[in-house]
């Protein structure tokens, strides 16, 4: 009972600082600090200076993207074959795994990076060929921002009429 007691005195004690501290008008460090940076739910957040790019995206630095998503995807397609291989050779000496945990364990870390690898193939994908889509239209003579509708008829009017 008088651990009870303890438990709710301190709560109630401190409940009365917090009101204390507010009062002053001192933040309190009990408060969790993110309410202190959540913005009202209608406000609209304005992206950081530094984080804003000075430029848009060209096509060769789509390409190129893709080609570091590539790479990135052929590392971890390999990782993911020595990881099955492992695990096959723990298949092969059954009294080094005797319960199959760290089997299992290699083959579900296996199936993770063939996932991510796919994921970055994907996203690999979407980047050429956008890379691909903006260097035609650079070719062309077109600007990337101007608009197509279905047509591929430009949404720019000329100024000559």
């Amino acid at each position: 009972m008088r651990i009870l007691a303890y438990v709710f005195m301190g709560v109630l004690g401190g409940m009365g600082l917090m009101s204390l501290l507010q009062e002053i008008g001192q933040k309190s460090s009990m408060w969790p600090p993110v309410s202190y940076a959540m913005s009202a739910p209608d406000s609209v957040p304005v992206p950081a200076p530094e984080m804003e790019d000075s430029k848009p995206w060209t096509g060769d630095d789509l390409v190129e993207m893709a080609k570091i998503y590539d790479q990135q995807a052929d590392e971890l397609q390999s990782e993911a074959v020595r990881l099955e291989q492992r695990a096959i050779s723990l298949a092969e000496k059954p009294y080094m795994d005797p319960k199959g945990f760290t089997r299992t364990g290699w083959m579900l870390i296996a199936t993770s990076r063939w996932q991510s690898a796919k994921e970055l193939r994907d996203l690999a994908a979407m980047h050429r060929s956008e890379g691909q889509r903006l260097l035609a239209l650079e070719k062309d003579g077109g600007s990337p921002m101007e608009k197509s509708d279905k047509e591929g008829n430009s949404s720019r009017k000329n100024a000559s009429g």
